[in-house]
Parts: C-alpha cells; structure tokens; sequence
C-alpha cells in the first residue's frame, strides 16, 4: 500500500515541508522564490525543507509503476531529488551559474541535480503515453500530463532565466503537473495493472 501511494505521500510531505519552512524565513515568497531557496546554507528554513527532499526522494525510490522503464525513470529521479537536497543553493534567491556572479560551485551542482531531475519528471509521462502495456486510462492522462508538463517546464524555465517575479509560481506549476501524474502512477499500478514495483 505505502508503494502504491507514494506517489501521494511523497509530494505531500515535500509541500508541507515547504509551507512550514517558509515560516521560518520571513522573506521568503512562493510566488517569486523557487522552493530550492528554503533549503538554502545557512537558512533555518533548510531544517525542514532538506528532510522535505529527503522524504520525496523515499517516495520516488519505492514507487509502484505499471512498467519497468517508469519504475527505473522513478528511482533515477529519487537519487538526483536526494542529491538536490544534499547539494544546496548558496542563497535563498538561488543564484544562477554562468548568469550570477554570485553563484558557488554548491549552486553549479544542486542546479545541475535539479534540472537532471526535472528532466527525469518530464519524461516519465512522454513514455507512458507511448507504452501500450499500460492501462488505457493511465495512458490517456499520460498525453495529457505529458503536454502539462513539458508546458509548465518551459514556463518555469523561461521565468528562472529572466528572473521573473513570477518565477516560484512558474514551479510549482511544474511540480503540480508533476506530482498528480505520479500520484496516478502509484494508483495505475495499485488497481491492480503491472508490476507492483
């Protein structure tokens, strides 16, 4: 059971993770901060929001998947999620290698885990909507959540590279659009199609 949903409580306890986090850091905003910036050095807010990438990266080592190359893009994505979590940005602004004077080799390589696993992320449905072992309804959300988060991964890029105020928002649209297809992953195996994981 706990496989099959963890595609639920991964997610959930990453968000909240970021939610009581951001308490901890008055200028924080999720609307123009990415969630990285909580977990920044130095930063109280980086005590719950590490074990917030930690507790993803769990979720996504042990989740159920209809098929075995979503299971493998699956436990890829929790070993750079952890190393993510590991490897924190320098400042809470996330400063950006080759762009920021600012920016530390400890930013270089949480940038570099970051975008390893959104890449990761964005594949897992593309795949799915083109595997015909998996269920037909699971396949049919795949299209659609491979063309959400392909959209939303463009957007949260394009908003980190002109440093937008909406660059936070432009995220967690990415990572709404992620979350619910690995939610439906867990279930698509937990009804009883595929291996269990």
């Amino acid at each position: 059971m706990w496989r099959t949903t963890a595609g639920l409580w991964g997610p959930l306890g990453f968000a909240a993770a970021a939610v009581a986090a951001a308490r901890r850091q008055p200028a924080y905003s999720h609307r123009a901060n990415h969630v990285s910036g909580l977990a920044s050095l130095g930063e109280r807010s980086a005590s719950l929001m590490v074990p917030g990438f930690v507790t993803l990266a769990a979720a996504q080592s042990v989740l159920s998947a209809p098929t075995p190359t979503l299971r493998r893009l699956a436990r890829a994505a929790a070993a750079t999620t952890l190393l993510a979590g590991v490897v924190r940005v320098s400042d809470p602004r996330c400063p950006q290698p080759g762009f920021d004077p600012d920016a530390t080799a400890s930013d270089l390589g949480h940038g570099v885990a970051s975008i390893a696993t959104f890449v990761l992320w964005t594949t897992m449905p593309v795949v799915a909507a083109r595997d015909p072992e998996v269920p037909v309804w699971y396949r049919r959300l795949a299209r659609v959540a491979a063309v959400s988060t392909i959209a939303t991964f463009v957007g949260a890029g394009v908003t980190t590279r002109l440093d937008s105020s909406c660059k936070g928002v432009a995220q967690r649209a990415f990572l709404a659009s992620v979350f619910l297809f690995q939610a439906a992953t867990g279930l698509a195996t937990g009804a009883g199609h595929g291996s269990a994981g």
